[in-house]
């Protein structure tokens, strides 16, 4: 479904969702992980539905086989921009359980998707 609003009325837009558990084998990211997809409208909005389904699949491992959140995010950003037609920027701020019980690490990915 096209979700749209006023072009002519400048807005920012920016959508935030957390994030579940996709890899497989690390269960990465963990709970508490987040993505945020942000860009100026030209009168198209990124429908929250197709976000929430993309982001599903992931979960167990994309079906193209990608499984690095770095390429996720990355992927997020070209869909979110093709669907826009506009730039986007997505940030995730994951939270990683690291092999061999190491401490929890924070990350911070950020792409950009060109319309």
């Amino acid at each position: 479904m096209i979700r749209t609003c006023a072009a002519d009325i400048p807005a920012f837009i920016s959508h935030s969702v957390p994030l579940p558990r996709c890899c497989p084998v690390s269960g990465n990211p963990a709970p508490g992980s987040t993505v945020r997809i942000s860009y100026q409208t030209a009168g198209i909005v990124l429908p929250v539905e197709d976000l929430a389904a993309w982001i599903s699949e992931y979960v167990g491992g994309h079906p193209s086989g990608l499984r690095e959140m770095e390429a996720m995010i990355q992927d997020l950003a070209r869909r979110a921009a093709e669907a826009v037609a506009v730039p986007v920027r997505v940030v995730a701020d994951l939270r990683i359980d690291p092999p061999c019980a190491a401490d929890q690490q924070r990350m911070r990915v950020s792409a950009r998707g060109a319309a």
